[in-house]
């Protein structure tokens, strides 16, 4: 580093001169761009000189001497266009044709020039008389200064019929054509005259005026340093005789040369600052090796002392011999000997399973660590289980082999447990805790086993889904301890009914599958499942109390009803749904069609999710007649869904669904929201509005405080409850009579009428009945379909509006579609009716036009209800449909059906 450092400030002023050198070739590259500034004004000149000389109208001029000729071009502005001071036209023999000196002071044009301007021209005339006309360009110095000359032979444009005669363009070098050079070269140039009165040499520095005194001529440019911060650059302006005649000198600041004194400065400074660090590090690294020799035999001693606590026997190899060179306390006490003696003894004596070809394999993978099962030697003479690790490393050059022991007896023994544990775990996880039947993880485990058996025999295997009939009243009438002594029960009577290779699996709740593995045909698993049904039904004694349940059963057979156990699985569940849907306490065998329904029935409630909330769902409004006085009672509102792809889906399609998937509480509080914006949009109208009933499914009463809701979207629209009505079916009712009870007393709080819808084809209880808070009860209408018949329930429609009077309600028929029906029951005293004969169910702005039309307060006939629907069709320009997308049929057509 010190030689370097030395190296470094010997070359200190070279490296500078390069730079200086560098510098110089810039500054000298600047002037020549100077030069070749100026050589382009006098391009210029030369250009400008030729284009005249070759011309028609100048060589006419040279035999003409027509004034029309000077007039129109050799006057101020052409030249000071051409930037030409003076021009002379000579002919051949050296006689003047024309001079002209143009004053850049804005004098008129002189002619015949200054003679005085004339001297020194001759001298780029050709020779008297010669016939050898070369063009000539060059400087010549005057007492005027620095003067460019131009000068060519005058001859016609296709270069024929040479005159002899010469144009000669002169330009005088000024202050302003310098400036124009500096705004060419975009550098600062100022010029020195060499030679003539105002010859400023003497002024120049004296290595300039040397370089100036060398004849060598390709030396154009030179540069000098005028001080540390400023360099000039020289370019020599020479005559036709090569005599300097100027100077061009440009000046700029010298930031090379600061650069490269910079450099020199910083890398001096960083060699001395790096011989520096250098050093300071050499004398760290000797302090730390020195502290390392002193440490290193306590960190050996403190290792061994390490190595003697360890319960493991470490012992070390040599890789060529393979015989002990160290062992730690543990190995020692084994092999009974001292650290002094142990390399008398072989490896074998403490790893006595340990052969030479486990060590010489473990030689030729270093760096990896190898684990063996083996036994090692203990100190009491006897040997243990152990788990060996084998590795090779490399010491100081030397090839050891390191032998690390861990006793593992402790873990063997684990282990086992743990093998056992698991085996128990398998079993309590593979069967039912409560029934000791395996269960869902069980059969997922072993029937692909057992399906595979089957395709290699002649048997059929029968999947039976199994589910106890109303399991969940048991359940919340005893209790749930007596209820899991039920199923207890009915799990041993059915692994009792089947045969010893048959499986009985509970798979949650109160549903088991059974799988039968070698039934012979479908009349067998018919037999299984009466059996199974049979056991299942007999009665049962939990807690003293003597409790019969039954059974639905759903069977799936393998392999005409699928592939797989999932799919058995999935089809027997369709099959058990259908033995439900049947009345329970029977059983079905799946059939293709059961699938189709229910895929059916998923896409339709996967539509109906999507169609919730948008404008797909819509309602229309059927009228409800007085039928003492024929006058528009109330509208019931009935809900639609028009599918985008499906077209218009029937409520008695998609309601069913609805119910079943929980969707109908979600649907209903559409149509509430619906009809009570609709009411307030015709309050807005001024329409005469009569009230609107709305269906409300049971589950909406369970799951809402329905009358809240009522309540806030009425204000929310500010419109009055009195103008709702809500149809319950009787059904509803029966479930819990108290809690509804509530409900419609606090809707008949808020000014709403509660309807019975329905009335007759449920389990009505007359006791509640009496007790509901009711307005309306609405005959159902299959009393109406057949009235005036001979086989008609004319004496049930009789009782039911007889009960009603005597309850204080009102009676509403439905499904009324002919004139006799509505005479009937005028007669029977029923309060009103509806259905086609007083108008089908009907959109918003139909309705509308309906109320309208009944402004003027008079009975509703057929022929009104379809002048109305009309006068709303034409209003709007669009086709009124009826439920199945016909146009409404004419009052007369009605009339007629």
């Amino acid at each position: 580093m010190l030689v370097l450092a030395l190296g470094i400030l010997a070359m200190g002023p070279t490296l500078l001169r390069s730079f200086e050198h560098v510098e110089a070739a810039e500054t000298g590259r600047k002037a020549a761009q100077v030069y070749r500034a100026f050589e382009a004004e006098l391009r210029e000149l030369a250009i400008s000189d030729l284009d005249y000389a070759t011309w028609d109208d100048s060589e006419q001029f040279v035999h003409d001497r027509n004034q029309h000729f000077i007039d129109g071009n050799l006057v101020r502005q052409n030249f000071l266009g051409l930037h030409v001071d003076l021009i002379w036209i000579v002919d051949r023999d050296g006689n003047e044709i024309y001079s002209g000196f143009a004053d850049r002071s804005g004098a008129p044009v002189q002619s015949p020039a200054p003679r005085e301007y004339l001297q020194g021209l001759t001298r780029f005339l050709p020779p008297r008389n010669s016939m050898d006309f070369a063009p000539m360009n060059g400087l010549m110095a005057t007492s005027r200064g620095l003067v460019a000359v131009s000068a060519q032979e005058i001859q016609r444009t296709d270069l024929t019929q040479p005159t002899g005669a010469t144009m000669l363009f002169v330009r005088f070098i000024e202050a302003s054509d310098i400036r124009r050079v500096s705004e060419t070269s975009q550098l600062p140039v100022t010029i020195t005259y060499l030679a003539g009165p105002n010859s400023a040499r003497a002024n120049l520095p004296g290595p300039v005026r040397a370089w100036l005194g060398t004849a060598d001529l390709s030396q154009q440019t030179f540069a000098f340093p005028d001080n540390d911060r400023q360099i000039t650059g020289y370019a020599v302006v020479r005559d036709s005789d090569g005599h300097p005649i100027a100077l061009f000198s440009s000046q700029s600041d010298r930031d090379i040369f600061a650069l490269g004194r910079r450099t020199t400065w910083m890398m001096l400074a960083a060699i001395v600052a790096m011989f520096i660090a250098f050093s300071a590090a050499v004398i760290w690294l000797i302090l730390r090796l020195q502290r390392s020799f002193v440490t290193q035999d306590s960190v050996e001693q403190r290792y061994r002392n390490v190595a003697a606590q360890l319960p493991e026997a470490i012992v070390l190899l040599d890789g060529s011999t393979l015989e002990i060179i160290e062992a730690n306390e543990t190995a020692l006490r084994a092999l009974k000997c001292t650290r002094e003696r142990v390399d008398r003894y072989r490896v074998q004596d403490i790893f006595p399973d340990l052969t030479g070809e486990i060590l010489t394999a473990a030689l030729g993978t270093r760096g990896e660590r190898s684990i063996h099962q083996t036994r090692v030697r203990t100190a009491d003479a006897g040997c243990a289980d152990a788990e060996v690790a084998v590795s090779c490393i490399e010491i100081q050059g030397q090839t050891v082999l390191t032998l690390v022991a861990h006793d593992i007896s402790h873990r063997r023994a684990a282990q086992e447990h743990e093998r056992e544990s698991r085996r128990k775990l398998s079993r309590l996880a593979q069967h039912d805790s409560l029934t000791g039947l395996p269960n869902r993880l069980f059969l997922n485990n072993k029937m692909p086993r057992v399906l595979q058996n089957i395709d290699a025999g002649d048997h059929l295997l029968a999947l039976f889904y199994v589910d106890v009939d109303n399991f969940k009243n048991i359940n919340d009438s005893l209790g749930h301890g007596p209820g899991d002594q039920l199923l207890q029960t009915i799990a041993r009577r059915m692994r009792a009914a089947v045969s010893a290779h048959d499986v009985v699996a509970r798979m949650g709740g109160d549903e088991f599958v059974v799988v039968a593995p070698l039934m012979l045909d479908l009349a067998a698993i018919d037999m299984l499942a009466h059996r199974l049904q049979i056991a299942v039904r007999a009665p049962i004694d939990v807690d003293g109390q003597t409790v019969a349940v039954t059974a639905s059963l759903g069977i799936a057979v393998y392999p005409a009803d699928g592939p797989d156990f999932k799919a058995l699985q999935k089809h027997a569940d369709i099959a058990l749904y259908q033995a439900k849907e049947a009345g329970r306490d029977c059983h079905r065998f799946f059939s293709a069609d059961m699938d189709l329904r229910v895929s059916e029935h998923v896409a339709l409630e996967q539509s109906l999710r999507h169609a919730i909330g948008t404008s797909q769902i819509f309602m229309e409004y059927q009228p409800v007649v007085n039928l003492s006085t024929g006058l528009l009672s109330s509208l019931e509102a009935l809900m639609r869904w028009r599918h985008p792809e499906r077209g218009l889906i029937p409520p008695i399609q998609f309601i069913p669904v609805a119910e079943k998937s929980g969707l109908i509480a979600e649907l209903g509080l559409q149509a509430l929201t619906q009809v009570i914006a609709q009411i307030r949009a015709w309050l807005d109208r001024d329409v005469p509005i009569v009230p609107v009933a709305i269906n409300v499914s049971p589950m909406q009463l369970e799951r809402t405080d329905f009358a809240q809701v009522v309540s806030q979207l009425s204000a929310k629209h500010g419109v009055d409850p009195r103008w709702l009505r809500f149809e319950i079916t009787e059904s509803a009712m029966m479930n819990e009579p108290d809690k509804f009870i509530r409900i419609l007393t606090a809707l008949r709080a808020l000014g709403s009428q509660v309807l019975i819808d329905d009335f007759g084809t449920g389990y009505s209880s007359l006791s509640y009945l009496n007790q509901l808070p009711l307005d309306t009860l609405k005959i159902d209408r299959a009393f109406i379909r057949d009235l005036g018949n001979p086989s008609s329930r004319t004496p049930l429609i009789h009782s039911v509006i007889d009960l009603a009077k005597k309850l204080r309600l009102k009676t509403v028929a439905e499904g009324v579609e002919t004139p006799e029906q509505a005479s009937l029951l005028r007669e029977y005293g029923c309060d009103y009716a509806q259905g086609y004969l007083y108008g089908r169910p009907v959109g918003a702005r139909q309705c509308r036009a309906l109320l309208r039309e009944l402004k003027r307060v008079r009975p509703l006939t057929e022929t009104l209800m379809v002048r109305a629907i009309a006068t709303a069709d034409n209003a709007s320009q669009t086709a009124v449909s009826r439920t199945d997308g016909r146009p409404l049929p004419r009052a007369r057509a009605r009339t007629a059906s």
